[in-house]
């Protein structure tokens, strides 16, 4: 892969993460800031009820096309680990296309059951209903979310740091705060200070964070 390909690919990684924190922001701003848990479960946010299907809807279509764009980020950052380290660079690249694989089944998965929730409940079904068809999605998708969130969130992240602090790729150090987990402290810290952040951790870890990733192979380059 040339240097101008693998740039190309760091900007549209770039592009790509603010597409999916836009779908994230969707996705969430139909929680609000005062909803709260119900259900046997407490998996059911209240303010669903009043939640626009359309902005699910978008979240989801957002997340099919921004998450196959800023993986391209992730394999920018992986040839820039190559040209250093061929074996750390493609065990990275093996690593994070296993995370990213599951990205767009993870966030489709949280656009469903508000989803559900809406249609079963308008029609007359209760929140048991809802409740025991989200405890199959759940079995059925659990392992997937789980592997895919520890990759992309807390393996990416202590795997950058330790190359960037190591020297292992020139790039100033500070550019470790834009990796996901970085900014997922981030995100809980504005939670805890404002309300009106509530909604925003997730979209700052999960999409941000890995544009983050393509920002720092634009500096390797």
């Amino acid at each position: 892969m040339s240097e101008m390909i693998c740039r190309i690919f760091a900007i549209i990684g770039i592009a790509g993460s603010i597409l999916c924190a836009l779908g994230d922001y969707f996705l969430y701003r139909c929680n609000g800031t005062d909803s709260v848990r119900i259900g046997a479960d407490k998996k059911i946010e209240s303010n669903w009820d009043k939640a626009n299907m359309h902005d699910l809807v978008l979240s989801g279509i957002l997340a099919s096309i921004s998450i196959p764009m800023y993986y391209l980020g992730i394999v920018a950052f992986s040839r820039c680990l190559y040209l250093q380290n061929s074996v750390v660079g493609i065990a990275y690249y093996i690593v994070l296309t296993i995370g990213a694989m599951g990205g767009v089944g993870f966030h489709l998965n949280a656009c469903f059951m508000p989803l559900l929730y809406k249609t079963i409940t308008e029609r007359g079904g209760s929140i048991e209903m809802v409740e025991a068809v989200y405890s199959i999605m759940r079995k059925t998708c659990k392992l997937t979310a789980i592997l895919t969130y520890g990759i992309l969130v807390f393996v990416n992240s202590v795997w950058v740091w330790i190359v960037v602090l190591s020297g292992m790729v020139k790039t100033p150090k500070f550019l470790c705060l834009l990796t996901p987990l970085s900014l997922l402290i981030l995100g809980l810290l504005l939670a805890k200070v404002n309300k009106v952040f509530k909604t925003f951790p997730l979209a700052l870890t999960n999409t941000l964070g890995l544009g983050g990733i393509a920002v720092i192979a634009l500096f390797c380059m």
